[in-house]
C-alpha cells in the first residue's frame, strides 16, 4: 500500500526551490503580520489622542462656560440686588403704575450693566408681572441684530418658577453665545411682585480667552498621548516581533495538524494523502469561483484534510476489504463519521472542520448519512466538498482501478445533479472543472504540497490578521 509521507518528512530537491520558497513565505507573511499589527496600532493610537482630546476639549468648554455663567451670574445678582432695593417702593403698586420711574431705573441698571459686569454687556433688559407680562423693556440701541433678540425674548416664558430664585441660562444667537439672566423683584413687604430679565451677550475678547484654553488643553492631551506613545513604542514593537513569531509558529502548528492527521488516515488507506491535497484545491477553487466568503473557505479547508479522519476507528478487515462490503459491514463503515467528529471535537480550532466531517456523505435529494438531510439543510462547505470528493474519486487512480476520463466523470457528475449534488454550485464547477483537472493532474505530489502550502497561508494568514 503507498503511503504519502506528510511535506515535513519527505526529501525535496534544493535545485526545486520548494524549501526555500517555504522559508521565504514563512518570512514574508511574519514581515506582513508586523507591518499588518504596527498600521493598526498607529491608527488605534491617533483615534484614541483625538477621541481623547475631543472629550478633555468638550469638557474643558463645558466648565469654562459654566465658570463664566456663574462669574457673570454672581456680578448681575449683586447689581439686580441693588436695583431691587431702589425700586422696591415702586413694586407696592399692584397695577405698577409708575412705569415711567421703572424705565429709567432699568435704563440705569442697563448702563451699569455694561459697566460693570466685564465680559460683554447685556444688550436686553425688561420687567414682567407675575403672570409673564412685560411692564418696562430696555433694549441696547447699538445692538445690530436687536429684531432676532426681540423675536426670542418674546418668545420665552417669563414667569417665574413656583420657588423665586435666580438662575441663567445660556442661548446661541446669530452663532455667538448669549446669557439669560432671569431674577425675582420684591416689593417692600418683601413678597415677589415681579420679574427682572436680561440678555447677556458674551464679549468677542471672552470667547477668544475660552478657544484658547480649550485649543491649549486639547494640545496637552494629544502632547501626552505621543509622548506615551514614543516611551512605549519600543517596547511595543519588540511585543509585536515577538508575537508575530510565536502567531507564524502557531499557524505551522495548527496547519501540521491537519497533515500529520490527513497522514495517519494514509497509514490505513491507500493514497488518502494525495486524495486529501487534490480535492482541498478542487474544493477552494470551487468555492472561490461560487463567491463564498474567506472565512467559509477555512473551514471547508479543514473539513477536507479531514474528512475521513475518522477512519482511523474502523477496522482493517473493513476499511482495507478489496472486495463490496455486506450490508452490516456498510453500517460499521457508515461510524467514520461519528469517530471523525469524535476525534476532532477536542480541538478548539479543528471544529470547525465538523460540517464537511460529519455531512460529506449527505446527498442532495436526501438519502445519505448520517441524517440523510436534503437541500440547502447540508452545510454549503459539505455540498461543495461532495462534488470535489466524486470528481477526484472519478478522475485519479487506485489500486483498485483506472482514472476515469474526463469526460466521462463529468457525465456521472450531471447524472447526479439535483440528486446527489446541488445544481447550482455543479454548474458554477462546471465552468471551471476542465482547466482544473488539466492544471491539478499533470502535477507531482512536491507541486501539489506547494500549491497547498500557498492556499493554507493564504486563508489562515487571513485569520491571523483579522484576529489581532
Amino acid at each position: 500500500m503507498h503511503t504519502s509521507l506528510p511535506i515535513s518528512q519527505q526529501k525535496i530537491n534544493p535545485d526545486s526551490g520548494l524549501a526555500i520558497r517555504g522559508k521565504s513565505n514563512r518570512r514574508d507573511a511574519g514581515s506582513s503580520f508586523k507591518v499588518t499589527i504596527q498600521k493598526k496600532l498607529l491608527v488605534r493610537l491617533v483615534v484614541a489622542g483625538t477621541i481623547i482630546s475631543i472629550i478633555l476639549a468638550s469638557t474643558v468648554l463645558f466648565i469654562e462656560l459654566q465658570r463664566l455663567g456663574q462669574m457673570v451670574n454672581n456680578r448681575a445678582s449683586k447689581i439686580a440686588t441693588r436695583f431691587n432695593a431702589e425700586v422696591r417702593h415702586l413694586l407696592d403698586d399692584q397695577k405698577l403704575g409708575a412705569k415711567r420711574a421703572l424705565r429709567n431705573k432699568l435704563k440705569a441698571l442697563s448702563i451699569a450693566g455694561k459697566m460693570n459686569l466685564g465680559m460683554g454687556h447685556v444688550i436686553y433688559a425688561g420687567i414682567y408681572d407675575l403672570d409673564g407680562n412685560p411692564i418696562v423693556i430696555e433694549r441696547d440701541a447699538l445692538c445690530t441684530y436687536k429684531n432676532t433678540v426681540d423675536d426670542i425674548m418674546s418668545s420665552l416664558d417669563h414667569q417665574m418658577p413656583k420657588t423665586p430664585r435666580k438662575y441663567h441660562k445660556y442661548r446661541t444667537i446669530n452663532g455667538k453665545p448669549h446669557i439669560q439672566l432671569t431674577y425675582p423683584l420684591t416689593n417692600s413687604s418683601g413678597n415677589q411682585a415681579a420679574v427682572i430679565e436680561g440678555l447677556f451677550a458674551v464679549s468677542g475678547k471672552t470667547i477668544d480667552e475660552v478657544v484658547r484654553r480649550i485649543l491649549r488643553t486639547a494640545f496637552e492631551a494629544i502632547s501626552i498621548v505621543m509622548l506615551t506613545t514614543l516611551i512605549l513604542y519600543p517596547i511595543i514593537t519588540t511585543l509585536i516581533r515577538r508575537l508575530s513569531t510565536l502567531t507564524d509558529s502557531l499557524l505551522q502548528a495548527n496547519i501540521e495538524t491537519l497533515r500529520v492527521l490527513g497522514s495517519a488516515v494514509a497509514k490505513r488507506d491507500s493514497d488518502t494523502d494525495i486524495h486529501n491535497y487534490r480535492v482541498t484545491i478542487y474544493s477552494v477553487k470551487l468555492a472561490e469561483a461560487h463567491g463564498l466568503h474567506h472565512n467559509v473557505i477555512q473551514k471547508l479547508i479543514k473539513g477536507a484534510f479531514l474528512h475521513d479522519v475518522g477512519k482511523i476507528g474502523v477496522s482493517d478487515q473493513i476499511l482495507l476489504k478489496p472486495g463490496k462490503l455486506t450490508a452490516h459491514e456498510f453500517e460499521t463503515m457508515k461510524l467514520h463519521v461519528n469517530y471523525g467528529i469524535d476525534i476532532i471535537r477536542h480541538s478548539e480550532w479543528l471544529k470547525d472542520a465538523s460540517d464537511v466531517v460529519r455531512h460529506h456523505h449527505e446527498q442532495f435529494a436526501g438519502g445519505g448519512y448520517p441524517a440523510g438531510l436534503t437541500g440547502d439543510s447540508i452545510p454549503i462547505t459539505a455540498r461543495i466538498f461532495a462534488i470535489a470528493d466524486v470528481f477526484d474519486a472519478l478522475t485519479s487512480s487506485r489500486p483498485y482501478k483506472e482514472p476515469m476520463p474526463f469526460e466521462d466523470a463529468m457525465e456521472i457528475l450531471a447524472d447526479g445533479r439535483n440528486n446527489h449534488f446541488d445544481p447550482s454550485l455543479l454548474d458554477t464547477f462546471t465552468t471551471i472543472a476542465k482547466s482544473l483537472y488539466e492544471e491539478v493532474s499533470r502535477c507531482n505530489d512536491q507541486t501539489l504540497h506547494q500549491k497547498l502550502e500557498s492556499i493554507t497561508r493564504q486563508y489562515f494568514s487571513k485569520e491571523m490578521y483579522s484576529k489581532s
